[in-house]
């Protein structure tokens, strides 16, 4: 079992103080759950049409939540950087297929815990509560209007400077052209976008 001490620990415990005040004692919980998994560049951490079991919170690394269609074009929905969860929620709540497939892109290492277990050990802890739903409402609702807004009144050089803004280091990290298939746009429209800059 991991340590409340470990590192790894202390920054999935930060990140969720970022949410909600949360004892030591009630977050201690959560660490019997915990698997500390390493990942690999291209390695799958779910696969587009598996019904997700855990969820992920990624300590070094990148991680990205994708779809490809039937053209074998790659869409990038989401971004997982380092002190961050990721995963299908959709799907975990639900028990059906994940819409999108969740890759490591640049590798690391990762804590891994089943959903099912996760939640159990939230609804017996009154500030676990708290935490939960601060979290939801800030990724599910909050940040996905943003996103919606962007998409629908931002230029395409506007998205990218928010992009910028949220994800500063992110263009020496990943490749180009998962940054413009985030954005919307072509590696090419992206390119001069960076050079009007």
């Amino acid at each position: 079992m991991i340590s409340f001490d470990h590192p790894y620990s202390q920054l999935f415990y930060k990140y969720v103080n970022s949410f909600a005040t949360v004892s030591q004692s009630s977050f201690e919980a959560f660490l019997p759950l915990i698997g500390i998994r390493d990942v690999q560049k291209g390695e799958n951490i779910i696969y587009h049409g598996q019904t997700a079991r855990n969820i992920f919170f990624v300590c070094e690394g990148i991680l990205v939540s994708q779809w490809m269609d039937d053209e074998a074009n790659v869409y990038i929905k989401n971004f997982f950087v380092e002190g961050h969860l990721a995963g299908s929620t959709v799907s975990m709540l639900t028990d059906t297929p994940s819409g999108f497939g969740v890759e490591c892109v640049v590798g690391g290492a990762i804590l891994e815990m089943n959903y099912k277990r996760y939640k159990e050990v939230i609804y017996g802890h009154e500030d676990l509560k708290n935490y939960y739903i601060a979290n939801l409402e800030q990724n599910w609702i909050i940040e996905n209007e943003r996103r919606q807004i962007s998409f629908a009144a931002e230029s395409a050089t506007e998205r990218y400077i928010s992009f910028l803004n949220r994800y500063p280091k992110m263009p020496q990290r990943v490749p180009q052209w998962l940054i413009a298939s985030y954005l919307g746009i072509t590696p090419t429209q992206l390119s001069r976008i960076r050079k009007g800059l």
